[in-house]
């Protein structure tokens, strides 16, 4: 029973010490100030998060649930970065092509009508999803391209010219 009791108190005597330490110096406005500056802090990392977050064609099955492709073109490196992510948490899309870049519904809008044009599956060799990518993403002279998918059977790719 003495042993409960001690409990009890060290854990009381370390919840009283927290919280004078957490106010030492402090008083109560300034810390509800800090708290708030803190959530706010919060919602703007969760809000710059979600920009990237897609609604629309979300649940599209393209037979892939992420492709990645970076390409140097015209010695402009990472000209191209194309990036789509569909998992449990939901559909994320990146778009930067030559200057121009959108993210979630925006890049979704681009990327929907070419990702229904790319014809390619885990057995579709090498050289034949590269060309599928450079047709389908108007990819000329690219002198660096990297393509990454894992396929809706779970099968994961690179490929590299």
């Amino acid at each position: 029973m003495k042993k409960q009791r001690l409990t009890g108190y060290g854990v009381a005597t370390m919840f009283a010490m927290s919280l004078m330490l957490a106010g030492c110096g402090n008083d109560e406005a300034s810390t509800d100030k800090v708290e708030e500056g803190s959530t706010n802090s919060n919602t703007t990392d969760d809000t710059m998060q979600d920009k990237d977050t897609v609604t629309k064609n979300a649940d599209t099955d393209y037979g892939f649930n992420s492709l990645s492709i970076e390409a140097d073109v015209e010695g402009d490196n990472d000209a191209i970065d194309i990036s789509y992510d569909r998992d449990n948490d939901g559909t994320e899309a990146e778009y930067r092509y030559k200057g121009e870049q959108k993210q979630g519904d925006d890049a979704m809008t681009e990327l929907d009508a070419k990702f229904k044009n790319l014809k390619i599956d885990a057995d579709t060799s090498e050289k034949e999803v590269i060309s599928e990518v450079e047709r389908v993403f108007a990819i000329q002279d690219a002198s660096r391209l990297e393509v990454e998918i894992e396929f809706s059977d779970g099968t994961e790719k690179e490929y590299k010219k």
